[in-house]
């Protein structure tokens, strides 16, 4: 999919296999999924953030309904409540 839209991915099977990249910071955007077999994506990220790595990251993870970037409006706070509220109903 991402090469459709003209990116070149870099895929990682692992988290070890990702801490082993050595040229991470030339990225655009990494994208980390949350939960990895070997680790967290999360985890990850802070990892970039000691090694003093700004690069943007796009988390992934299954079973979330809503995932909030900080100022967030009251209305991307009250729709997936709805939701959620709605499904248990």
């Amino acid at each position: 999919m991402l090469r459709q839209h003209a990116y070149r991915p870099r895929v990682f099977s692992t988290a070890q296999e990702f801490q082993n990249y050595v040229d991470i910071e030339k990225a655009v955007c990494v994208i980390l999924d949350i939960n990895l077999p070997d680790g967290s994506g999360i985890e990850l990220r802070d990892g970039l953030n000691e090694a003093g790595i700004s690069v943007p990251v796009i988390y992934v993870t299954a079973g979330c309904i809503a995932f909030l970037t900080k100022r967030f409006s009251t209305q991307a706070l009250i729709e997936p409540l709805k939701k959620a509220t709605a499904a248990r109903s």
